[in-house]
């Protein structure tokens, strides 16, 4: 799997309501995450979309399922190396939530108002420098420079979606 690409999905229905991943075993405290992986090798940003969809939420779902929204690049430095990350994102609309069943990594979906996912974007912005996510000595980041990131992706994932009333 390549680390440095990856898809999440936009869940959400017509009248605002969002719904994240909750992964309480390695995320902070009131951390959630769009729903979605990292990209294998031969694969596209779409195939990687549906099969993270069947994976994570035990959908099957098609390209024309799916929306792409935006590729966010961010890059980052650590110990004098520069790294890349591409996110790709994509939208599904949601008509029924009783079908999204959590699997995999997921503990529980967690659904949100625009107000509630704002906040979580906020959150993601506060997360503290002083915090480290470890994982054995191959995997480790501060959570605030993930906050960053995700917080970012996570603002123009709502900024693309988000339901106005006319």
């Amino acid at each position: 799997m390549n680390r440095s690409e990856h898809v999440l999905i936009v869940l959400h229905n017509q009248k605002g309501d969002y719904w994240l991943g909750a992964k309480p075993k390695f995320y902070p405290p009131g951390i959630f995450r769009l729903v979605g992986g990292g990209v294998e090798a031969g694969e596209s940003p779409s195939e990687a979309a549906i099969r993270e969809a069947a994976e994570e939420l035990q959908i099957k779902i098609s390209v024309d399922d799916i929306k792409p929204l935006a590729k966010i690049i961010t890059t980052g430095e650590f110990k004098g190396k520069t790294f890349k990350n591409s996110t790709h994102l994509f939208e599904y609309i949601v008509a029924d939530s009783s079908q999204l069943t959590p699997s995999d990594d997921i503990a529980y979906l967690q659904k949100m108002t625009i107000d509630e996912l704002q906040q979580l974007i906020e959150n993601y912005q506060n997360l503290s420098a002083n915090d480290w996510f470890i994982a054995g000595d191959i995997y480790r980041h501060c959570w605030r420079d993930y906050g960053q990131m995700y917080g970012f992706i996570h603002q123009v994932a709502l900024d693309l979606t988000k339901v106005t009333e006319a």
